[in-house]
């Protein structure tokens, strides 16, 4: 199940002068965070399509992403995203 909790999330934030270009900065956000057993990712150029397993609970989302075709698989990792993904079903 997912859980609600603070993040700490670092963004570019350049500033004026070209040495501030590249400047990043931090912010603390309230993220819903899940603990993956596993997830697929599958890739086209700037979207991705992603499946993931929760306690037995399947989710399937799409996403932009900059990378080249394939897919991969992902195990025990933990995503946190600003809303709640939909479920799509039981993990088989």
């Amino acid at each position: 199940m997912p859980q609600q909790r603070q993040v700490t999330e670092t963004y570019w934030c350049p500033g004026p002068w070209p040495w501030q270009w590249f400047r990043t900065c931090t912010r603390t956000v309230t993220k819903w965070c899940y603990q993956f057993q596993w997830l697929k990712e599958y890739r086209w150029l700037v979207f991705c399509y992603l499946e993931g397993c929760e306690n037995g609970t399947k989710y399937c989302w799409y996403a932009g992403c900059f990378n080249v075709f394939g897919s991969e698989t992902f195990y025990n990792i933990e995503k946190c995203f600003g809303s709640q993904k939909s479920s799509c079903g039981k993990c088989g």
